[in-house]
């Protein structure tokens, strides 16, 4: 299979027109058209851009193999553990917003009983929020090591 093969194959199997592919890479549809067809091949930077949109590795996109025996061959894609790694970062920015609004809402609560009621906040408010971000503090680490392992 050529580079020609693999692109169009790839698209089909991802469900994009050539107009959508064309305009996630910034290019024409007929230029998309004369690379499916072999006439013109893409740069090596679009080419780049054109496999990271495609999901598959640069390599994949230009091997001669069928992706599927690609697959066969090496066992677990490398673009599956960049995904899981992504999936772990998103967790991580995750928690730490959570803890972010933990926080803005501790010292909304601070400010409104200390201005407006003119009071200490209760020990059972800081015991609270104390916990629920140790908690997210310690999901956030487990993560971190997970991610170095990956």
């Amino acid at each position: 299979m050529a580079l020609n093969d693999n692109i169009k194959k790839i698209r089909e199997e991802k469900k994009y027109t050539q107009q959508q592919l064309a305009d996630k890479l910034y290019v024409s549809r007929q230029t998309v058209c004369r690379w499916e067809n072999g006439s013109r091949c893409p740069d090596l930077i679009t080419a780049k851009k054109l496999a990271m949109e495609l999901g598959v590795t640069l390599d994949e996109l230009i091997s001669d193999e069928d992706i599927t025996d690609i697959q066969s061959k090496y066992g677990i894609w490398k673009f599956d553990r960049v995904k899981e790694r992504e999936k772990i970062q998103m967790m991580q920015k995750r928690i730490l917003d959570f803890i972010e609004i933990i926080g803005g809402i501790f010292l909304a609560i601070s400010l409104l009983l200390r201005v407006q009621f003119d009071m200490k906040v209760p020990a059972w408010i800081t015991i609270i929020c104390i916990l629920i971000v140790t908690v997210a503090f310690l999901f956030n680490f487990v993560l971190a090591k997970k991610l170095d392992r990956k």
